[in-house]
């Protein structure tokens, strides 16, 4: 079995300041797809709806992004977080790392 790395990352569409979506999903969709064939990345996406309470206190229903990349570098998910953050305007981006043992058959 071949050991690697998985990375999800789940995005809210909502704009940090204006607590509403600024950038429509199929416009965020291409860009990250763009971005992960410019740099050769394995990965899918599927959208999902999900809460978040800004730093205001506000508790928000929001459209979500979810993200799996499986066997980069953290250098390479740092890059991409800090990209999709400053695209999206976001306060904060969820990231979970786990380990995985790969078994094709």
């Amino acid at each position: 079995m071949q050991k690697s790395v998985e990375y999800q990352i789940f995005i809210g569409f909502n704009d940090s300041q204006v607590y509403e979506e600024v950038v429509e999903e199929k416009e965020l969709v291409e860009m990250v797809a763009g971005f992960f064939e410019r740099e050769k990345i394995d990965f899918s996406m599927f959208g999902a709806k999900g809460g978040y309470c800004y730093d205001c206190d506000e508790f928000v229903l929001e459209n979500i992004l979810c993200i799996n990349i499986i066997g980069k570098s953290k250098l390479d998910i740092k890059k991409l977080i800090r990209s999709l953050s400053m695209f999206m305007n976001q306060e904060s981006i969820l990231v979970v790392k786990n380990n995985l043992a790969q078994k094709f058959s």
